[in-house]
């Protein structure tokens, strides 16, 4: 860094801080998204909680949800919208508040 002019230095170290502060608020909401989805989670029933668990947070296929799950693929594709609505209802409100 000796090499930098007086002027350079001021610069980098302005972008390095700048960096640094999204970099900090930007975790910060993804650490509150994440606290929020999981109390959502928390309020629906345990069938809905395991089928977006299943399908969204794990990566399972629908087909995969469904055998472990003991339910038809197309039963867990409706399971999985209405507990979206559910969780979308949820979040929406406690945002909107």
């Amino acid at each position: 860094m000796s090499d930098f002019s007086e002027r350079h230095r001021d610069w980098l170290e302005k972008v390095l801080s700048n960096q640094s502060d999204r970099s900090f608020h930007e975790k910060s909401q993804a650490k509150e998204a994440g606290e929020l989805l999981d109390w959502g989670l928390s309020k629906l029933s345990a069938k809905d909680r395991m089928i977006l668990e299943l399908v969204y947070l794990e990566g399972l296929s629908v087909k995969e949800a469904a055998g472990l799950l003991g339910l038809s693929v197309s039963n867990v594709k409706v399971r999985s919208f209405r507990s979206r609505k559910k969780l979308e209802k949820l979040l929406t409100g406690v945002i909107s508040a």
